[in-house]
């Protein structure tokens, strides 16, 4: 299944549990819920980040095309070490653009 599918799906079933916990005041059901509306959004976010990076790969020169492909599959076969790559690098990023700051 399409990653944006079912992160948004994850995200529809969090919010619905977080509304019968709000209304049954059932704390755990509701925090349950909020968890999978996050999960969900991480999700679909993921699901958009490769699709986007599959039509970037394909406007690129052919020499660089190949390895663009062989990105996006890694990219769909490790999705947990995709994010934490990408993850790494938005901190180091950030952390330097933080310093310079100073």
């Amino acid at each position: 299944m399409d990653s944006k599918i079912s992160g948004s799906l994850t995200r529809a079933r969090g919010a619905a549990e977080r509304v019968a916990g709000e209304t049954l005041g059932d704390v755990g059901l509701e925090f349950r819920g909020r968890v999978d509306e996050i999960k969900g959004k991480a999700v679909e976010g993921y699901g958009w980040a490769v699709d986007q990076a599959e039509r970037l790969s394909q406007d690129l020169p052919d020499e660089f095309r190949d390895v663009a492909d062989r990105s996006v599959d890694f990219a769909r076969r490790k999705p947990l070490v995709t994010t934490g790559i990408i993850a790494g690098v938005l901190a180091l990023l950030f952390g330097a653009a933080a310093r310079r700051r100073r």
